[in-house]
């Protein structure tokens, strides 16, 4: 009997070992995706990349955003008149409208990885090499090209990461990534802000190289550094298995074991499933063929309804941060302004100061070169940053309750909209208004819903899609409220209360938060 015993053990020993075989009526353990991730375990590994790729995304943000430093500091050298800005800042968003859908097909064909390390490496080069344009339609070429590269980072990034991490992580990762990019708007006004009080010119024959010029290579180092981290890290095992290499999926949960300090032979897993329709290609099959394949099925039951759910909620989410953010050092200067009134007892509102800002502009129209950033706009920054990362991190704590935060945050928004109206005293409406700016809490919220809500398969295109929705809307919303902020301040202010309040009313009917047991 003793011998008997030794033999099976070693029987069920080897079939553990080979993975494939059999012996007897000895059998394998499949495991499911979600259970092997689960065992690879929380450690350097899931903290790395989370690093990794958060500076992948404030790197992304910095590249779109930060033109609008470039911009105001380049002026003179440039000779740039209104229209010639215009185009300049459109640049970053046209070029990640542009390239959404083709990272979103690269991501789900190619791969999480490749496609990032690709975007960002691209988005660094170009960026860096914007800083030695000689005129103002190469700075607009380089930016566009850059970010063409670059976007890729806001919809691949949660793919990798929410697929590389175990399950019980994966929502706090997610939202903390996420709460990385309010750090994008403070990163890039206070490396200006220490940059620009530098002075120097070296004369390089075409260009002369100057503190703006250095600041752009400056801003674009986030890109560099993260694309060079990223070789570190594996390719989503998920992704792997999903297209039929398994072995290599099975080799990187291993590693990722032993990079989280585990024991490195002790992994049990020798076969994993995913439960869920895998990507079929056709070798013959066509690139035309090919996208549609991989886009049709977000619009066509039954994953219609949350696409078009979760598309509205991002336009309306992101038409009225982006507006917002970027109108935002304008309606800074606004509020220093009516503080000024303030100080002999008047409450005036924002609407009013905002108007009174106008008002101001129009009779000092001395427009001279700004080779640096002011110390309003600066602290502004800083505490803009500092207050909604705060606020990040601790939703992050409650990530399994991300339908309730979102329906918090949009229905608070929305009252503060009304509220940063309605109410007079300037210290109140300006915290109301950052009660509004509250809403780019939800991008976050959104982007992880892409993840969590569509298979494997369409995941990387349902996000790039995404990507190129917010940024349609961010156009939208920043063209718009530039129209109307200065001259229809309360209809603006009362239309952004209603779009808001119907994207609350949409998010209603996203999944619970936690599903009811089966009986």
């Amino acid at each position: 009997m003793m011998i008997d015993g030794r033999l099976m053990t070693k029987q069920i020993y080897n079939a553990k070992v080979d993975g494939c075989r059999s012996h007897g009526k000895s059998q394998l353990k499949i495991y499911s995706y979600e259970e092997a991730i689960d065992l690879t375990g929380k450690g350097r590994y899931n903290v790395g990349l989370l690093a990794t790729l958060s500076l992948a995304i404030i790197g992304m943000g910095i590249d779109m955003f930060g033109i609008s430093v470039i911009v105001t500091v380049s002026n003179c050298e440039f000779d740039l008149s209104q229209s010639k800005k215009s185009i300049i800042l459109s640049m970053p968003f046209l070029g990640a409208i542009l390239m959404a859908y083709p990272w979103g097909y690269i991501s789900d064909t190619k791969g999480r990885k490749l496609s990032l390390t690709i975007a960002l490496w691209g988005g660094f080069i170009f960026s860096a090499l914007s800083a030695f344009s000689s005129n103002w339609i190469v700075l607009a070429a380089f930016r566009f090209l850059s970010t063409c590269f670059c976007s890729c980072a806001n919809s691949s990034s949660y793919a990798l990461l929410a697929e590389s991490c175990p399950g019980k992580q994966r929502g706090s990762y997610m939202l903390i990534m996420s709460s990385i990019l309010n750090l994008g708007f403070m990163s890039y006004m206070a490396t200006a802000f220490v940059v620009l009080k530098l002075s120097f010119m070296v004369d390089l024959g075409l260009i002369t190289f100057v503190p703006w010029r250095l600041l752009t290579i400056v801003l674009a180092l986030p890109l560099g550094i993260s694309a060079l981290c990223l070789h570190f890290f594996f390719e989503s095992p998920k992704f792997l298995i999903n297209i039929g290499k398994d072995r290599e999926a099975l080799d990187y949960l291993h590693n990722i074991w032993r990079r989280n300090g585990r024991n490195g032979n002790s992994y049990p897993v020798n076969k994993v499933t995913l439960n869920e329709e895998g990507t079929v290609r056709c070798k013959g099959m066509s690139l035309i063929k090919s996208l549609w394949y991989q886009t049709a099925p977000l619009f066509k039951p039954p994953l219609l309804f949350r696409t078009l759910q979760l598309y509205y909620l991002t336009t309306a989410i992101f038409s009225i941060t982006g507006g917002l953010f970027i109108w935002f050092p304008f309606l800074a200067k606004s509020f220093a302004s009516g503080v000024e009134s303030a100080i002999d007892g008047e409450s005036t509102g924002l609407c009013n100061m905002i108007s009174a800002s106008k008002s101001t502009n129009a009779t000092h129209t001395n427009m001279q070169c700004p080779a640096k950033i002011e110390l309003t706009i600066f602290t502004a920054a800083v505490v803009e940053g500092v207050v909604f990362v705060s606020m990040n991190l601790v939703v992050a704590q409650l990530s399994t309750r991300k339908k309730a935060i979102m329906l918090a945050v949009l229905l608070t928004c929305a009252a503060s909209a009304i509220a940063t109206v309605v109410v007079t005293n300037n210290i109140a409406a300006l915290i109301f208004f950052f009660g509004v700016l509250l809403n780019v809490v939800c991008s976050g919220l959104v982007f992880s819903y892409c993840v969590d809500l569509y298979p494997t398969s369409y995941r990387g295109m349902a996000a790039c899609l995404g990507v190129m929705v917010a940024r349609i809307s961010s156009v939208i919303g920043i063209n718009l409220l530039g129209a109307f902020i200065t001259t229809k301040c309360e209809f603006s202010f009362y239309a952004i209360s209603i779009y808001l309040f119907s994207a609350a009313a949409v998010a209603c009917f996203l999944p619970p938060d936690r599903p009811k047991k089966e009986s």
